[in-house]
This record gives C-alpha cells, structure tokens and sequence, in this order.
C-alpha cells in the first residue's frame, strides 16, 4: 500500500530508520538526475530469492554464487522529492593505504599482463576491497551520497540476512521498457583535471571497444540487433570514462536472456568471460559479494520501465565500518601503477561520502 509522495527527505529517512530498527528489509534509491527518491519497503524479513524477472520490488543480484540473488518486496511504498540538494562531505575521508597493499595489487596487474601476452586472456577486471572507519549511520551516509552525486544511480539497500550496502553506481546494465531495450558500455576512465579535457590513450580506447564488441556479439548470438551511439566522454564524480550505448529490440519474455547475456559484461569482469572469470576466482583473493553484481526495481507484470545498473562506486556499511570495493580493467598495454593510482582515484567516490 502506498505512502503519501508528499515526505520530505527527513521524514521519508525517519520511516525507513524505524523500519530497519525493527529489521525488516528496505531499498531507497533515487534515478540518475531525478529529484524524486523512492523507498520499498518489505515488511516481512525473509529472504525472497530470485526465481525470475515477474515478480516486483527491488532486486539485488551478486557477481558470483557465493551470494543470493533475491528481491525485496514492495509491501509498502513512499517517496519524497528533492528540490534542491547541497553538496556535503565534499573532502574525502583521510585514508593511507599500505606500500604492502600497493605492491600485492601491483603485482596481480603484472601477473594479468603476463598471461594477457600469453594469449590465454584479452582483459581481465582486477579489483580489491578496503576498511575504513565511519561514524556515520548508514542513512546519513546514503543523504550525503545524494547531495554529492546527482546524476549517478543512488542507492541504500538492507536485509537482515544479506546486510547493507550503498552506492553511487554511474552504469546502467539494462533499461527495457514497450519492447525496446538500451545499454552501454562504459570503460576507460581517467582522472578529472581543471580546466583540462580527458585526452585518451590507446589503453582505454582498445578496453572500451572490447566492451562493446563484446555485447554486440552476444545479443547477436540470441538474435537480438543492437545499434551503437558513438564513443562519448561522461564525466562521474571524479572521473572521466568512454561510453558508447547500445539500442534494440525485445520483448518482455527476452528480457531475462538479455540480463544474463549482459551480466557480467567485460566492464567487470573480462574477455573471454569464463577465463576471466576463472582468473578473478583464483587470483584476487576474496569474495566481491554484491560488487559488479546489479540491482534496481522490476516491476513484474505491471506496466512501467525496467531499469537495472550495475553495482559500482559502492561499499558494504558494516556499522562502524565501510568496506569499499575499487577495480580495473586490465589489458595487454596496462602500466602496474597507473592501475593502483586508477583504483586509488575511485576510492573518492566512496571516501568522499564517509
């Protein structure tokens, strides 16, 4: 049953605290450059594990299997509009990492150079996590994301089984609605100078055409033509990255294949996807849970649009901790330590928001 769409921000936040006091699942998020943030509230607390794309709420599914995929129902609803928002928090978190750290990281890029040149892999995503202490809640947290990111997807979501988690993600997997699908493939990334434009290297240039190559042949593959935008620059917090978008045709009963085809696509993970995949499991170390994974509200049956992103620039809220995720795509041109300042670059996202 829904709420009342007249809350303000404070009073849409009191709600869903209470509501999490008493345990019970939730998921609030808010659209790339909307003013309206929407909460889904479940009201029991079990755990709905994913069966298919046709039942609504709000779905979060894991990179790998080590987690549920599963969705949070939308037993009550309510929103509130933003009619301006003040950035907060704009200096990050301060925060040194270890040289052991640095050189642990470096030395997986060498080892995925080294076996990218062998030709067992093309690109291999690279990532790791990092703590840090916060004295925030983790509804503080998710307003100062909103203030500090109006046009990334902005999310805060918990269940009593799974945990919590927010983010600020800038991709969009998939976005279907009357038949017609888009999606896009984000790669590349450079950090924002003042003043300066983005000038890029053949690094990025080649790891973006990969992800889009890529998703163009595997739509094909299930009979789904694609059509591609040009390569553009966007800009997300404090990074530049190429995205092409990518456009066609299917129906609702598609759907589900197009999602899986997708995810994970190689802006995540790699080419070819399984070796990639392979390389990940063996060599990074730990479990990414919900990071590169998706999320985002279905609406089952129902009319309305289907719009799922992937899970970047996001951490894991572990109370009076944030455990935050930061990666790379690495390819056979990739420099070692232009791939740690890369990971140290996005951590701001996070540290930003702390």
């Amino acid at each position: 049953m829904p709420s009342p769409k007249n809350n303000t921000l404070t009073s849409l936040l009191g709600q869903v605290a209470k509501h999490r006091s008493e345990k019970k699942p939730f998921a609030l998020f808010r659209y790339p450059d909307e003013a309206v943030v929407k909460a889904i509230l479940q009201e029991d607390g079990r755990l709905h594990t994913l069966a298919d794309l046709k039942r609504p709420g709000f779905v979060v599914s894991p990179f790998g299997q080590d987690r549920p995929a599963f969705t949070i129902l939308p037993d009550r609803t309510a929103e509130a509009t933003i009619y301006k928002t003040i950035s907060r928090g704009s200096t990050p978190a301060a925060w040194t990492e270890t040289e052991e750290e640095a050189t642990r990281y470096k030395d997986l890029v060498h080892k995925a150079v080294k076996t990218i040149r062998k030709g067992i892999l093309r690109k291999v995503v690279l990532s790791r996590p990092l703590e840090v202490p916060t004295g925030k809640s983790a509804l503080e947290i998710f307003e100062a994301i909103l203030a500090s990111y109006p046009s990334a997807f902005c999310y805060c979501w918990f269940h009593p089984e799974v945990g919590c988690w927010l983010g600020a993600t800038p991709e969009t997997l998939v976005r279907f609605s009357k038949g017609a699908f888009t999606t896009v493939a984000l790669a590349g990334t450079m950090e924002k100078e003042e003043g300066k434009e983005p000038a890029w290297g053949l690094k990025e240039k080649e790891e973006q055409g990969m992800v889009t190559d890529y998703i163009v042949e595997v739509l094909s593959e299930m009979g789904v033509k694609t059509k591609s935008s040009a390569v553009e620059t966007v800009g997300a917090g404090n990074l530049w990255h190429l995205r092409t978008t990518l456009s066609g045709k299917a129906t609702a009963e598609q759907l589900a294949e197009v999602i899986r085809a997708l995810h994970p696509t190689p802006a995540v993970c790699g080419i070819p996807l399984q070796e990639a995949r392979n390389f990940i499991e063996e060599n990074e170390g730990y479990s990414r849970g919900y990071y590169t994974g998706y999320l985002g509200e279905l609406h089952g049956d129902k009319e309305g649009e289907t719009r799922l992103f992937v899970n970047l620039r996001c951490m894991e809220f572990l109370g009076d901790r944030a455990r935050i995720f930061v990666g790379g795509g690495i390819t056979a041109s990739s420099d070692a330590g232009k791939e740690w300042d890369e990971t140290r670059a996005k951590s701001q996202t996070v540290l930003k928001v702390l």
